[in-house]
């Protein structure tokens, strides 16, 4: 839970976890649904997909019989969905093994500890992370009087340490314990490094090419040289339009002692070091360019029947949202992730409304047609890889799906072709095409409330919901209008 999410929002979600499934036992034997319900609000649900099939793993596994494994080795090789970082946790804080764990937050804090400006996606710089993280745990061990909790602890003080004080934006080196072995903070603190603050550092803070680290990228001083020569001219200036212009009466001035620093001057210049040690130490780790990431335009149809049922579908076991439930959505047009803005229409001559009357007729068994094609709004939603907007229509049926010998539902019944076209079609984009198939069902507006669906999912079931209570409310005043009329 704690990958990608905040303590504070873990909380909540852990202790009721707990309470709902206390044993591994409990949680393998736990349906699917219910797992992905009480992982509702937290994001990433691959998360609770892969800790639900490993927990069936270890608990089906005789070689296990229901116990995770010790080592990070055997844990990385065994337990479906554990990678070094899950494995490094477990084998520490659990079994008290001396192993290293790099999460975001260590790896922040070893960067700025080594003076490490590397790309951090490299492998040569995760390597070294990891052996740094590994030299650091083992020592721990050795110095440590209680071997067994030695691992674990260290581990999540480094953690926390970069969670809270070592942060990304706002560091409090002032409040840090491992501040005098800091590489970052002595840079930042050295005279060099001040000096930038006045013009024409460059020439003087510029390494030789030969002292540069082979791991390392060349650090951007000029930059943060431009920063605090900008920051001392917009000084200057200010200082010089509050300087009156007053006449020279004597010559005292040139035996005049100079004047003393008041407590403001003092407190100023202090937060100026503050300014500069804090602006060096964020450029560490390095940052990389963002990519552009891939854009999609889908239609989502939230189709209810007379009955007042709503259609639902469920997505493949893998891949975006894995299992989860949502209205039928389709991929109207894609732009990939790169310079390119070219845009790939799938239903380039094809009007919305009609696009609607051939969703409808791909996925009910009916000769009912809409009878309105309502537009409630575009909603974006990004994940970390796609920029997603939801076109949603609400769509009346003019009569309920007809019943049959095959499907009590109405709905059209998958062919063997059509499964494999959704399966590798939803793993690509977030919307299916027509003729795709899914698992789908009516369901009244409780049991969708009541359904796992993703956020940007959700927030479309939202929409619809305040447009009909809107709805509600404009034809009730409609009627008391009429009543008044009438009287």
């Amino acid at each position: 839970m704690l990958q990608q999410t905040r303590v504070e929002t873990v909380k909540l979600y852990w202790l009721n976890w707990m309470a709902k499934w206390p044993t591994i036992e409990a949680l393998a034997s736990a349906p699917e649904e219910e797992v992905l319900a009480a992982w509702r609000g937290l994001g990433y649900y691959s998360r609770a997909t892969r800790i639900h099939t490993a927990a069936k793993k270890v608990v089906a596994d005789p070689g296990m019989d229901g116990l995770l494994p010790a080592s990070p080795v055997d844990l990385e090789k065994n337990v479906p969905g554990v990678g070094p970082y899950t494995a490094g946790a477990i084998s520490s804080i659990v079994f008290g093994q001396p192993v290293p764990i790099l999460d975001g937050n260590v790896a922040r804090v070893l960067s700025r500890q080594l003076g490490l400006y590397a790309n951090p996606k490299a492998k040569v710089t995760t390597d070294l992370m990891w052996a740094a993280a590994d030299v650091l745990v083992k020592k721990a061990y050795e110095v440590g009087e209680e071997k067994g909790t030695v691992p674990g602890e260290w581990n999540q003080a480094l953690m926390e340490l970069g969670s809270t004080v070592c942060t990304p934006l706002k560091p409090v080196c002032g409040d840090c314990p491992i501040r005098q072995t800091c590489r970052a903070y002595s840079e930042a603190t050295a005279d060099t490094i001040r000096s930038k603050k006045k013009k024409n550092a460059v020439e003087t803070a510029l390494p030789d090419i030969e002292d540069l680290c082979t791991y390392c990228e060349p650090f951007p001083f000029e930059e943060e040289a431009e920063e605090a020569n900008k920051t001392t001219d917009q000084e200057e200036v200010a200082k010089q339009k509050g300087v009156s212009k007053l006449r020279q009466a004597t010559l005292s001035f040139g035996f005049s002692a100079p004047a003393s620093k008041t407590k403001a001057d003092t407190k100023r210049d202090a937060a100026k070091v503050t300014q500069a040690i804090d602006n060096h130490i964020r450029k560490y780790p390095m940052k990389l360019e963002k990519k552009k990431i891939r854009q999609e335009e889908c239609l989502v149809c939230v189709i209810q029947q007379p009955s007042g049922e709503y259609l639902l579908e469920q997505r493949p076991a893998t891949g975006l949202l894995a299992s989860m439930w949502q209205f039928p959505s389709f991929t109207v047009s894609t732009t990939a992730a790169g310079p390119s803005d070219d845009r790939t229409h799938l239903f380039p001559d094809i009007p919305i409304p009609k696009l609607i009357d051939q969703v409808v007729a791909s996925l009910v068994d009916t000769k009912a047609k809409a009878v309105s094609k309502d537009k409630i709004g575009s909603i974006t939603h990004i994940f970390s890889h796609l920029n997603l907007t939801m076109h949603v229509y609400k769509i009346s049926l003019a009569a309920d799906a007809e019943s049959t010998l095959d499907d009590r539902n109405g709905l059209k019944r998958p062919t063997k072709k059509a499964k494999v076209e959704e399966t590798t079609e939803k793993n690509k984009n977030f919307g299916s095409k027509l003729g795709d198939t899914a698992p789908r069902r009516w369901a009244d507006a409780t049991e969708v409330e009541a359904e796992t669906m993703g956020t940007g999912m959700r927030n479309c079931w939202l929409a619809v919901q305040t447009q009909e209570k809107q709805s509600k409310g404009l034809a009730k005043s409609v009627k008391a209008a009429k009543g008044q009329g009438r009287r």
